[in-house]
């Protein structure tokens, strides 16, 4: 076992909520004001140990394996999900479970990547305990698409998009672990992520056993969260309890488009626009992103 694997072991949480649990990574100090963070689509908490490492001891840190991610426990039915509103309910259930067996009294910094920043401002949407929402491109379309969504011709549109499409087709299995590793390191995504981050992810972003190694989030599973658009994010980002920060990336990868910041501006959000980075920014530059969340 590397030390970094040693650490995650160290770090590691698991926290009952209705139907399962849900694993946590712990970062930061304990007692420090506590900051909730989930992540991207088809990763895991893991996959952040730098950015999240780079926040210091200014934080208590939770950052949370979703639904059918890492190694949270939680059932999944792709049938069923048309909106993301699920990962939000269950966010909201762990800050539940959280506050009923530790003694926080502060109020949270709720923060998220991509679908985990959508989660994080689902959850946020009547609650009294929630300081700031910090929200790392966040998947943040034009009103227009969450209609398209809530029709009946959806589903045909959703499959080709080609998130969904790669999704779908993506390998699942293989050998061992170290096959993985192999593979991955040949492909221009993680070309530009910072050196250690892929072997972070793969830490829980694998099941490893006798018979082989297999995504911890299944592709099928990937698929769906990328096709399920019901959900009313900007009904919720105009309801948000505490102040918004947004940060994005100017890149053609952003799900952050102009439109979209100019709808987040007229919300009084807080918007940082950072260069060199593509919408994956937390594994190619995990300081600077670090930086923004801790509102630096």
């Amino acid at each position: 076992m590397t030390r970094d694997a040693v650490a995650f072991e160290l770090n590691r949480d698991r926290i009952a909520v209705p139907g399962g649990g849900i694993a946590v990574l712990r970062f930061g100090r304990a007692g420090a004001p506590p900051l909730l963070f989930a992540h991207a689509n088809g990763f895991c908490a893991s996959a952040y140990r730098q950015m999240l490492e780079h926040l210091g001891p200014r934080f208590d840190v939770y950052a949370v394996d979703l639904r059918g991610h890492g190694r949270t426990s939680l059932p999944t039915d792709r049938k069923g999900l048309r909106g993301l509103d699920i990962f939000g309910a269950d966010i909201g259930a762990l800050l539940t479970a959280i506050r009923a067996k530790s003694n926080i009294g502060a109020p949270w910094t709720l923060s998220g990547h991509s679908l985990g920043a959508v989660a994080v401002t689902l959850a946020a949407v009547g609650r009294a305990d929630v300081a700031a929402l910090r929200l790392v491109e966040p998947v943040a379309m034009p009103q227009a698409w969450y209609w398209a969504a809530r029709t009946p011709f959806w589903p045909l549109i959703a499959w080709r998009l080609p998130l969904v499409a790669g999704a779908r087709k993506r390998r699942a299995a293989w050998p061992d672990r170290a096959s993985v590793l192999a593979s991955y390191s040949k492909k221009p995504l993680f070309a530009s992520w910072a050196s250690g981050v892929l072997e972070d992810y793969l830490s829980d972003g694998l099941d490893v056993t006798a018979a082989g190694a297999s995504l911890s989030c299944a592709p099928s599973w990937e698929a769906a969260n990328f096709a399920a658009q019901a959900h009313d994010f900007w009904g919720a980002a105009k309801k948000a309890p505490a102040p918004i920060a947004v940060l994005a990336a100017r890149h053609p990868s952003s799900t952050t488009p102009p439109s979209s910041i100019r709808r987040f501006r007229r919300l009084g959000a807080e918007i940082v626009l950072i260069d060199g980075v593509s919408h994956l920014a937390p594994f190619e530059n995990p300081a600077a992103v670090a930086g923004f969340l801790a509102g630096a």
